[in-house]
């Protein structure tokens, strides 16, 4: 069974809309267009020479680089992630100043993060850390704008390294994201790097340290004020909570957070929270209230296109379903959750979705088709997996083929 629970994407540090960070602001930029700006934003012009008349044809205004800025916080913080994407690389190839250009790094980076690409999400964070770095020194240290911009994309470096299975370089940068954080008073960057320990530390099974660190990034995280942050961390707060066994006190965090998550509309929070809470119930024994989660989930991970997550979700679906003798509901879920990891190119959830369904097909005496899930399966695994999971493919693989051979 996979037990893996949706701890939350950073979906970082965003104040309502206009105020970014603490000490950051929503750069002005000044788009430079003279006259001609004026001449696209009145209407048409009639200019009378004799007997002849010049129209000026009306184009349609284009938005501003702030406001295209001020857009990609929004569909971020609507869990968005693709719209997101479009918009802040639309807005970065407008932009010259380097402060602006680290920042729209920094949120590109932080998509790709949330999107499953954790791999362009570091080279786009370290471009954006390198030019903080730099402009932090030219202004010898003296812009607090500067050093919440290191300590964020350390934040979100780290969050990245930690995906990668690097909990230890994770643990470090996250360590120094919140020394400077501290060094500025920068409460919001404080309360993430918290959050960001106790995430690295729960990976570790060091849970009472996990624990003690989340709650006090929740007691940061109230003080600052911001739904989506507080949201998180209570969501982090209430897996863990569920795999030390209180379950109760899961649910009651899970429904704070599912709550502050719908006032905000944010449909990819929803959808974690809404599995998370499904993988309560099914560890209650609850199978058909966990299902029930896990649909609803799954339509908003699909509708925003977090495949990644939709793969693991339709994954769990198909345990569910096989598990209430709902086979050919099963197979639907499993091949979907093929189709929507290979589009997301997550190659974990692609052979999860693969060794499951190879296993619905021994139990119904499918072995041909068994046995080429497994196979696919297993070329996967070598590349990406554990030893223990290429060994326990392998042996599906051979006692398929034993029984083809014996004629079973």
């Amino acid at each position: 069974m996979n037990n893996s629970l949706f701890f939350q994407k950073r979906l970082f540090l965003l104040k309502p809309l206009g105020i970014l960070t603490a000490g950051a602001r929503v750069w002005q930029v000044s788009l430079g267009l003279g006259i001609s700006w004026f001449l696209l934003n009145t209407p048409p012009l009639n200019f009378l020479l004799g007997q002849s008349t010049i129209i000026l044809a009306q184009t349609t205004p284009q938005p501003d680089v702030n406001s295209l800025f001020k857009t990609g916080i929004e569909q971020f913080r609507q869990g968005l992630f693709t719209e997101a994407l479009t918009t802040f690389k639309t807005v970065l190839e407008k932009q010259q100043k380097p402060a602006e250009i680290a920042q729209t790094l920094t949120y590109i980076g932080e998509v790709y993060s949330n999107l499953g690409n954790d791999s362009e999400a570091l080279k786009v964070l370290q471009q954006a850390l390198n030019s903080y770095r730099q402009l932090n020194q030219q202004a010898e240290n003296k812009n607090p704008e500067y050093q919440t911009g290191i300590s964020r994309s350390l934040n979100l470096i780290g969050f990245a390294y930690r995906n990668q299975n690097q909990v230890s370089e994770a643990l470090k940068l996250h360590q120094e994201a919140l020394q400077i954080a501290k060094s500025i008073n920068d409460r919001a960057n404080i309360a993430e790097s918290l959050h960001n320990l106790a995430s690295d530390y729960s990976t570790l099974k060091q849970y009472d340290q996990a624990l003690k660190l989340y709650q006090e990034a929740r007691k940061v995280r109230e003080e600052v004020g911001d739904k989506r942050d507080l949201s998180r961390t209570l969501n982090n707060l209430g897996a863990l909570y569920l795999i030390q066994g209180d379950s109760q006190k899961a649910l009651e965090i899970y429904q704070q957070a599912l709550a502050l998550r719908r006032q905000i509309g944010d449909q990819a929070g929803v959808g974690r929270l809404l599995s998370n809470m499904a993988l309560l119930y099914r560890q209650l024994g609850d199978d058909s209230q966990a299902l029930f989660y896990l649909k609803q989930a799954s339509e908003l991970m699909t509708r925003i296109e977090d495949n990644s997550s939709a793969a693991k979700i339709y994954n769990l679906i198909g345990e569910i379903q096989g598990k209430l003798k709902q086979t050919d509901q099963a197979l639907t879920a499993y091949q979907t959750a093929i189709k929507l990891a290979k589009l997301a190119n997550d190659q974990t959830n692609l052979s999860t979705a693969l060794n499951n369904l190879a296993t619905l097909y021994y139990a119904q005496g499918e072995y041909s088709q068994a046995l080429e899930t497994w196979k696919e399966a297993l070329v996967i695994l070598e590349k990406t997996g554990g030893q223990k999971a290429i060994q326990e493919t392998q042996r599906s693989i051979d006692e398929v083929e034993k029984k083809q051979g014996s004629g079973v």
